[in-house]
C-alpha cells in the first residue's frame, strides 16, 4: 500500500514560490490518496486549514527561522516516517533529511542558488551542499520544466536517468472574478489609471530595476497615463531597487502594496491592463501562468523556462533589454489587437497546466519508486 509523506516545511503564512507549490500539490494529492495515506509535514505556523489536508503532522517545537527547520526535518522527521510505515518520502524543496530510510523524491524549480550576483551568501553555500546530496540520495528527481532539467543534468551528470519533468499548475484560489467583482475592486483603488503589474519576491533575479527603468521610458517619451504596481513581500538584495526607486522621476506613479493575499492577488490579475515579468532566471515561471489564466496580457523574458509557459500566448522579451522590454509595454498599452489577442490565448494557454495533472504525474513517480523497493 502506497503511503506517501510530503515536506510541506514552506507551507506558512506569507509564503510564495515553493510554499504556494508545496501547499496546490498537496491538496491535489488529497483528493488521489486516502487521507491516512497522505501524511504532511507541516511547521506549527502552517495556516490552520493544512489540517484538513491529509494527515498534518505538525513540529513539535517552534521553527521561526531557517536553522530551526532544518533541525527539526534532519532529526524528528526521519523517525516519524519510520514510525508511520510512509514507503515515499517527497521533499518539494531541494532538500532531504540524511537519515532518510525509505526511498525518496526530491523537486528542483531551478538552479538560481549557485548564482552568486542572485542569492544571499547563506543561501548559496546551504542550497550547493544539500541540493548535491540530495540529487545523489534520491529514487527520483523531479524538475519543474525541461530547461530546469537541463541544468539538473548538466550540473549533476549523476542525475541523467532520474529527473522527471511535471510541470505546475493554476492556483484554483485565482479564479478570475466576476465583472461585478472586478468594478468593485477598481473603485476601491487610490488611482484611476490603468496600470503595469509584477508579483513576486523582489531579489535580484527578478530584475525590477530594469523594469523601472522602462516604465521611466514609457512615461517620459510615450506619455502613457498607466502606473507600475510591483506586488510582493519582504525579498532580499534589495538596496539597488530602493535606490532606484528613490531616485526614479515616476517614484510617485509606482506602487507597492506589499504581500497581499490570493483573494486580492486574483482582483490584482485581472484589472491590470498588463502584466510585466522581466526575470533573468526562472525555473517555471509562475505568476505569468497565473496572470494568463486572468485574462490579461503578459510580457516575459524570452529566457530560462518562458517560452515553455508563455508560449505564443504572451509576448517575450530579452531580459536585459530596456528598450525592448518599454517597447513591449507600449504595444500590450496601446494595440487593441494585440491586447485583444492575448487576452483571448492566455486562459487557452493556462488550461493546459493543473495541479490534477501535476499530482497525478506526481502519484506515478511515487508508485514507480515504490515499486522498484519492492522488488
Amino acid at each position: 500500500m502506497l503511503r506517501v509523506a510530503l515536506m510541506g516545511r514552506s507551507i506558512r503564512p506569507g509564503a510564495a514560490g515553493v510554499g504556494r507549490y508545496a501547499r496546490n500539490l498537496a491538496r491535489a494529492l488529497d483528493g488521489l490518496l486516502p487521507r491516512e495515506n497522505l501524511m504532511i509535514f507541516l511547521t506549527r505556523d502552517a495556516p490552520p486549514v493544512m489540517d484538513t489536508v491529509g494527515t498534518a503532522i505538525r513540529a513539535p517545537f517552534p521553527t521561526p527561522n531557517e536553522y530551526a527547520r532544518a533541525s527539526w526535518e534532519q532529526t524528528l522527521v526521519p523517525v516519524q516516517v519510520a514510525r508511520r510505515g510512509v514507503t515515499v518520502y517527497h521533499s518539494p524543496n531541494y532538500i532531504l533529511p540524511f537519515g532518510l530510510r525509505v526511498p525518496a523524491v526530491v523537486t528542483i524549480h531551478d538552479l538560481a542558488f549557485l548564482r552568486r550576483d542572485l542569492q544571499p551568501l547563506r543561501s548559496q553555500v546551504y542550497l550547493r551542499a544539500l541540493t548535491a546530496f540530495a540529487v545523489r540520495r534520491a529514487r527520483a528527481i523531479v524538475a519543474v520544466s525541461d530547461y530546469t532539467r537541463r541544468c539538473v543534468e548538466a550540473r549533476y551528470p549523476g542525475a541523467a536517468g532520474r529527473v522527471s519533468v511535471i510541470y505546475e499548475g493554476v492556483d484554483p484560489d485565482l479564479a478570475a472574478p466576476s465583472p461585478a467583482e472586478l468594478a468593485a475592486f477598481r473603485s476601491r483603488l487610490p488611482f484611476r489609471e490603468p496600470f503595469f503589474l509584477f508579483v513576486g519576491t523582489p531579489e535580484p533575479r527578478k530584475n525590477l530595476v530594469r523594469l523601472l527603468q522602462a516604465f521611466e521610458v514609457l512615461v517620459r517619451d510615450d506619455q502613457l497615463p498607466h502606473r507600475l504596481v510591483l506586488i510582493g513581500g519582504r525579498g532580499w538584495k534589495t538596496a539597488a531597487l530602493m535606490r532606484a526607486l528613490r531616485h526614479s522621476p515616476v517614484r510617485d506613479r509606482v506602487v507597492c502594496p506589499g504581500f497581499v493575499s490570493d483573494a486580492e492577488l486574483r482582483l490584482w490579475y485581472a484589472a491590470a491592463a498588463a502584466f510585466v515579468y522581466p526575470s533573468l532566471e526562472e525555473g517555471f515561471g509562475l505568476p505569468p501562468l497565473e496572470a494568463m489564466a486572468s485574462g490579461t496580457p503578459v510580457i516575459a523574458s524570452a529566457t530560462s523556462a518562458f517560452p515553455e509557459v508563455v508560449g505564443d500566448a504572451g509576448v517575450l522579451v530579452a531580459p536585459t533589454d530596456v528598450g525592448a522590454i518599454a517597447r513591449a509595454m507600449h504595444r500590450c498599452a496601446t494595440d487593441s489587437a494585440l491586447s485583444h489577442r492575448l487576452r483571448a490565448a492566455g486562459p487557452r494557454r493556462a488550461r493546459r497546466f493543473s495541479w490534477q495533472t501535476t499530482a497525478q504525474h506526481y502519484l506515478a513517480v511515487y508508485e514507480a519508486c515504490a515499486e522498484r523497493s519492492r522488488a
